[in-house]
């Protein structure tokens, strides 16, 4: 992540091409273990769920530490760690708005409240802290941090405006899909629609702002919503 590969330039990445071979990479592991992993029945809800997010989130986060140090400690720093008070207000405008667009077209209370009644306090913890800011911190890091940031580079000749529509296409599809697999056969249109709706979001305000701290705060709101409407 780069705020320029030479003072003056917009680039996030200095090598991108390269950056996108380790992020495809990840992806298809995070997918062998979103398709393997079983973990056994007798587990407590917390630790089995603990044991997914990290199986999941390993290969993410590696793609995203490789990419950070191929793009140098200056250039992580103005994307991820420098913020304005402007991304805050986008932050949390946009998260609402998501989740109010999803709740209008499939509302996530009732179904799935009684699922929660029998879960302990231990397991209400890690339902919370990973769905509602685990999960989205990484899978903002490595969506729009890099795989974003590295396609609008590597498309970057064709102008910026098409490099940045075809980099927040190519990686939503990507999003969206690892979404799918997820779910597995409980994936239908209104479950993919949030994945699909904070995916361009999120890769705009990447791509507008040049910094995550905007998309982070965006993914977390519309996830930590969320995961409120189930404890209702």
């Amino acid at each position: 992540m780069t705020s320029g590969t030479r003072p003056g330039s917009s680039s996030f990445y200095l090598r991108p091409a390269r950056t996108l071979v380790v992020a495809l990479a990840a992806v298809v592991a995070s997918t062998f273990v979103v398709l393997a992993l079983r973990t056994p029945p007798e587990w407590p809800y917390w630790l089995a769920s603990l044991v997914s997010i990290a199986a999941f989130s390993a290969p993410l986060i590696a793609a995203v530490v490789v990419a950070s140090v191929w793009a140098g400690p200056g250039r992580v720093r103005s994307v991820l760690f420098i913020w304005r008070w402007s991304d805050i207000g986008l932050g949390l405008a946009v998260g609402l708005l998501l989740r109010a667009l999803v709740e209008l077209v499939a509302p996530t209370m009732g179904s799935l409240q009684a699922g929660l009644v029998e879960l302990s306090m231990t397991d209400l913890v890690v339902l919370v802290l990973g769905a509602a800011l685990v999960t989205p911190i990484v899978e903002e890091l490595f969506f729009r941090g890099v795989i974003v940031a590295a396609l609008a580079d590597s498309l970057r000749g064709l102008g910026r405006t098409l490099a940045g529509i075809l980099a927040i296409t190519l990686s939503t599809v990507v999003f969206v899909l690892l979404h799918a697999v997820s779910l597995g056969a409980a994936t239908t249109m209104a479950t993919l629609l949030g994945p699909l709706l904070v995916s361009v979001a999120c890769g705009i305000l990447l791509l507008v702002t040049r910094r995550l701290a905007s998309a982070l705060l965006a993914h977390v709101v519309f996830n930590a919503i969320g995961v409120g409407l189930l404890l209702v």
